[in-house]
């Protein structure tokens, strides 16, 4: 049977959301894009209040940075993140990925975030698969094409890969840091929190961990 090794990536391989760093770095805050930003924070305060799904929420975001940013071309815009975010990744992590592999496990990122990171970021970390939200280009916007990778949809995506009778759980990783998860972590042998002391506490049943 197949032995599997699943890291989650915002806050769990790194430390912070890859998507609110995709803000910082790329949304150009000038003059010109006020109407953006306010925009922004309009969707943002519509997403909260649950007008909008988190899917339709990720589609507006992803837009309005690329439209924002002095980066025009897309491919460019991304290759950078990419190689921004694995200078980001924990040296604890990366040493855990490799550990995994030279045991024989299939190691697999597993994220809510997007394809358009986190195809060479995978790459670069030596993952095996990749499971996250994928996108499409539609009249010259993204859209995401596919289930939105996060909490329930995160479990389909892994089985619709992976049958239950063809992996051996009990011997199998899992690391996240989040509470969302919660049902993933149950299906391994070996679930670990990552850096999130406070879901921890509610989750006695899963070892915790800190990476650095």
């Amino acid at each position: 049977m197949e032995l599997i090794a699943l890291f989650d990536f915002d806050r769990t391989l790194i430390k912070k959301d890859s998507m609110i760093l995709l803000f910082f770095r790329y949304f150009d805050l000038s003059i010109k894009n006020v109407p953006k930003f306010c925009r922004l924070i309009y969707e943002t305060l519509k997403y909260f209040l649950k007008i909008y799904s988190q899917r339709q929420f990720k589609e507006i975001y992803i837009n309005l940075i690329i439209d924002s940013s002095r980066i025009k071309d897309t491919e460019v815009l991304f290759d950078d993140f990419s190689k921004y975010l694995l200078g980001l990744v924990f040296k604890t992590a990366k040493k855990e990925i490799i550990g995994l592999k030279d045991r024989g496990y299939k190691v697999i990122l597993l994220s809510a975030s997007l394809d358009l990171y986190l195809k060479k970021v995978g790459r670069g970390l030596g993952f095996s698969e990749l499971i996250c939200t994928r996108t499409a280009h539609s009249d010259n916007k993204i859209k995401i094409s596919g289930l939105n990778c996060y909490g329930k949809n995160k479990i389909k995506m892994l089985l619709s890969s992976h049958r239950e009778d063809g992996v051996d759980w009990k011997a199998s990783y899992c690391y996240s840091d989040s509470g969302s998860d919660r049902e993933l972590l149950r299906l391994f042998g070996n679930p670990y929190i990552v850096n999130n002391v406070r879901f921890g506490r509610t989750a006695p049943e899963f070892r915790s961990v800190i990476w650095k």
